[in-house]
C-alpha cells in the first residue's frame, strides 16, 4: 500500500485564489445587512451589538444594545441611517452613556472586511463627546 502527499495530480486546488477570495470579499462589501458589534476602549470601554437590515434607496434601520465598561447591564437603542456604498452613516436613539441619555451618529467607508475605524459622537443637550470606534459585520 502507498501513499502520497501530493494531492490528485488533478491540478485542481482545494485552496482559494486571489480572484475567489477578492470576489468574497466584494460580496460581503456589497450588503450592510446582518449583526454588527462596535467596540471602544475608552476609559470606560463602550461595546455596541446591533443588527442592521437594508431597505429601499440605501436606507437602513435596526436595533440593538449598548453597553458601558462600569454599566451593570446593556441599553437597547434603535438605529437608523444610509448605506451608499462605501458609505455608511449610522445614528443611534435610546443611548445612555455615562449616566446621561444620549444620540450617536457614526460614519465610516466600509471599504474592508475588517471593518469601519469611526468616531460616534454622542450628544445630549449642553454635552458633547467623540468616541473612537471600530465597528465590524460580525
Amino acid at each position: 500500500m502507498s501513499t502520497s502527499c501530493g494531492g490528485s495530480g488533478g491540478g485542481v486546488s482545494p485552496w482559494p485564489t486571489e480572484q475567489d477570495i477578492n470576489a468574497s470579499a466584494q460580496a460581503t462589501l456589497q450588503s450592510v445587512a446582518g449583526d454588527w458589534e462596535g467596540v471602544s476602549t475608552v476609559p470606560n470601554a463602550l461595546r455596541l451589538d446591533f443588527r442592521l437590515v437594508e431597505g429601499a434607496n440605501g436606507q437602513v434601520s435596526g436595533t440593538g444594545t449598548m453597553k458601558e465598561g462600569s454599566a451593570a447591564a446593556a441599553v437597547p437603542f434603535i438605529v437608523s441611517g444610509t448605506f451608499q456604498r462605501p458609505l455608511l452613516t449610522l445614528a443611534f436613539n435610546g443611548m445612555v452613556f455615562e449616566s446621561r441619555q444620549v444620540k450617536g451618529a457614526a460614519q465610516g467607508s466600509y471599504t474592508t472586511v475588517g471593518g469601519i475605524g469611526a468616531t460616534l459622537t454622542l450628544t445630549a443637550p449642553g454635552y458633547s463627546r467623540d468616541v473612537a470606534i471600530l465597528l465590524q459585520e460580525k
